[in-house]
């Protein structure tokens, strides 16, 4: 099975099984997933199950089986995931704006002086480098 091409967003519950998986540089077993989750959130084993056969049947993650166990491998890239995610985000709360999404992060304060420098040199590199130096 591929991987979806167009993808529903994640609720909060699934998307921590799925960033555990994305962490692993291999496919990883039922054990270990039920192991890293259940150290971030207060789970049981069978939930973390639950989740993994709805993201199984969402097309995010493939069920590898090996003997008795089942390893899990991502069927979507987690770059991707969050392309779409921030592209969402841009389009419900700053109507696709990027000017918008930057002016509230100055106004409100959260974002610091390095951050700005750091965000300068992004879109510079993008550009190809400012001309003037």
């Amino acid at each position: 099975m591929k991987g979806k091409e167009i993808y529903e967003r994640l609720p909060d519950s699934e998307l921590t099984v799925m960033q555990v998986i994305w962490e692993q540089q291999s496919p990883v077993g039922t054990g270990k997933v039920v192991e890293m989750v259940c150290e971030q959130r207060d789970w049981s084993r069978s939930t973390v199950q639950v989740l993994l056969a709805r993201l199984e049947e969402r097309g995010f993650i493939e069920t590898i089986k090996k003997g008795r166990f089942k390893y899990y491998a991502p069927l979507i890239k987690k770059e991707d995931y969050l392309l779409k995610e921030t592209k969402t985000f841009l389009e419900q709360f700053y109507s696709n704006s990027y000017k918008k999404l930057i002016a509230s992060l100055v106004q409100d304060q959260t974002i610091t002086e390095e951050d700005i420098d750091d965000i300068i040199h992004i879109i510079k590199d993008v550009k190809g480098g400012d001309e003037n130096e």
